[in-house]
């Protein structure tokens, strides 16, 4: 009986709230590399509207810079690029080529990354004479946002990542990880292939050997140029908990 009452229960929640109702659309490719001068400066996205509806976007440009917990953080950057349309109305089934350029340095010292912010808004915001849409009783409208990533690399950039270090960390738990720190000292963007590692503990104990295997959660990871990224990874079994001396070694590919 109270399965029942819980299954009736649902039913009702489902009725009263209803499904949230949005407008597909598509933005396509969602990564770039840019040449910072010359004709690669200026690159072309496809927008598709594969929804039932006419809907608006807005194009933006944010830096993208990661810490070593790979957490993002952006700023502004719409003053170095130009996005022609920068708004757009797209009729149901419409497609749109937008162009996007890059204005900021012909020259940068090394790789410059950055998101490109597709952001659908109400559709009365780009068209004054639209009457503002309103959802059936119990629906939401949800408003799509595409967050896609733009490298702006000079000739001849290449990423040369290595490890950096490895140390113990001590949880809130009080349990303890190994943290692997690797370094992106190449020009470049690069994804680690595999790394392996060998761990001497400076006071007393011998030495720890990790292969790719036990280091599997640096497999196909990005490093930033001129960036560092850290990664938890489980104590080694048999390693004395302390400060280490590390030889480490990675392969990448760009």
């Amino acid at each position: 009986m109270k399965s029942l009452l819980i299954l009736l229960v649902t039913a009702m929640l489902v009725q009263l709230l209803g499904e949230p109702t949005s407008s597909a659309y598509q933005f396509a490719p969602t990564s770039r590399v840019f040449s910072p001068a010359g004709s690669e400066s200026t690159q072309s996205f496809t927008l598709t509207n594969d929804g039932p509806e006419r809907i608006a976007l807005t194009i933006s440009f944010e830096t993208l810079e990661r810490d070593e917990a790979y957490v993002e953080t952006n700023r502004d950057a719409d003053d170095e690029f130009l996005a022609y349309p920068a708004q757009i109305i797209l009729a149901p089934g419409a497609k749109q080529k937008v162009r996007v350029s890059w204005l900021g340095t012909p020259k940068p010292e090394r790789e410059l990354t950055y998101r490109i912010v597709v952001e659908q808004v109400p559709i009365e915001v780009l068209d004054p004479s639209a009457a503002p849409e309103t959802p059936a009783v119990g629906q939401m409208k949800l408003l799509l946002n595409y967050r896609g990533t733009l490298f702006i690399r000079p000739p001849n950039a290449a990423p040369a990542i290595a490890v950096k270090g490895a140390e113990v960390l001590r949880k809130t738990d009080g349990s303890s990880v190994l943290a692997v720190t690797l370094r992106n000292t190449g020009l470049a963007v690069g994804t680690v292939q595999a790394c392996t590692l060998r761990l001497s503990p400076e006071v007393g104990g011998s030495a720890v050997d990790l292969t790719e295997r036990d280091l599997s959660t640096l497999h196909n990871t990005r490093v930033l140029a001129a960036g560092t990224r850290r990664y938890l990874v489980p104590w080694p079994a048999g390693l004395p908990i302390g400060p280490l001396t590390v030889v480490g070694r990675c392969t990448f590919t760009p």
